[in-house]
């Protein structure tokens, strides 16, 4: 069965302004998942110091409503941390 998610890149300095965890604050009120969250980086101490951005992917599950809700508190996040959404696209796998 396919299945319609929303796919989320975000460019930005993830690890050390707790990006992960304002994100799941953001959307806890919201019947979304994230789904296959990754965070990379080039080195973990530039990284660490800010000196080089980290990426974070990931997948939002849910219905199309909530998807779009979670999508406005991910760019208000995005905003509020001064990161980058690199792109946010509708897939069907």
């Amino acid at each position: 069965m396919l299945e319609a998610k929303t796919e989320v890149r975000i460019v930005g300095h993830i690890l050390e302004r707790d990006v992960i965890f304002k994100l799941s604050e953001a959307i806890k009120d919201i019947d979304v998942d994230v789904m296959h969250c990754e965070v990379s980086f080039a080195a973990l101490k530039a990284g660490i110091e800010e000196k080089m951005p980290s990426v974070m992917r990931f997948y939002l599950v849910g219905s199309k409503k909530d998807r779009e809700k979670a999508v406005q508190k991910i760019e208000k996040l995005a905003k509020d941390t001064e990161c980058r959404i690199d792109y946010i696209r509708e897939r069907l796998e």
